[in-house]
């Protein structure tokens, strides 16, 4: 049955639909680093996004008939999943990451595990209106993640404005954990 404009706007009202700022990081725990909310160092994430996932398609042919299989889930950006961060004035988060990029990979004596641990992960939430622990919202937890890139710090000294400066650490991950909040809110 097609919505008139009139129930769109209605359905959308009262269900709500979810906005760009929807979304927040609330745990890091890679290497050494573990930081979440309450903690002394605060995640200030300025963007990331809800990862997508695909199961590929395999085909299988039996009798002339052509069938259409689910293979393996594919992870988008599992090899490259960037979050920014806005940088706290004593660069601590940035610190940390630094540190936490050195179990990947430490310069002169390689990476212990070729970088590769199961239990970290980042912890993603979508948020409503009524707050983030409401029904219909939702924890993504990625697993096995490591640090693949800790992006410039790009100050205009010159020319300056006093803007927040940013900047961006991209990761892999291996999978992704997706948990529904279903109960009352």
């Amino acid at each position: 049955m097609a919505l008139t404009v009139e129930q769109f706007y209605e359905t959308g009202s009262s269900a709500g639909f979810s906005r760009d700022f929807s979304f927040r990081v609330t745990d890091i725990n890679i290497g050494g680093l573990s930081v979440s909310e309450g903690d002394d160092v605060l995640i200030f994430a300025r963007t990331a996004s809800l990862p997508g996932r695909e199961i590929e398609d395999k085909l299988a042919n039996f009798g002339g008939h052509e069938f259409h299989l689910g293979g393996r889930a594919v992870y988008s950006n599992a090899g490259g999943y960037p979050i920014e961060f806005y940088c706290d004035e004593g660069i601590g988060l940035r610190d940390q990451f630094e540190q936490a990029s050195r179990s990947t990979f430490l310069n002169g004596a390689g990476g212990p595990g070729f970088g590769f641990n199961p239990g970290a992960k980042i912890v993603l939430q979508t948020l409503s209106k009524a707050g983030p622990t409401k029904r219909g919202t939702s924890e993504i937890t990625l697993n096995g993640v490591s640090i693949r890139d800790i992006g410039d710090i790009d100050y205009t000294i010159a020319d300056g404005t006093g803007e927040v400066v940013t900047f961006s650490v991209t990761f892999a991950y291996q999978f992704y954990d997706l948990k529904k909040n279903t109960g009352a809110g």
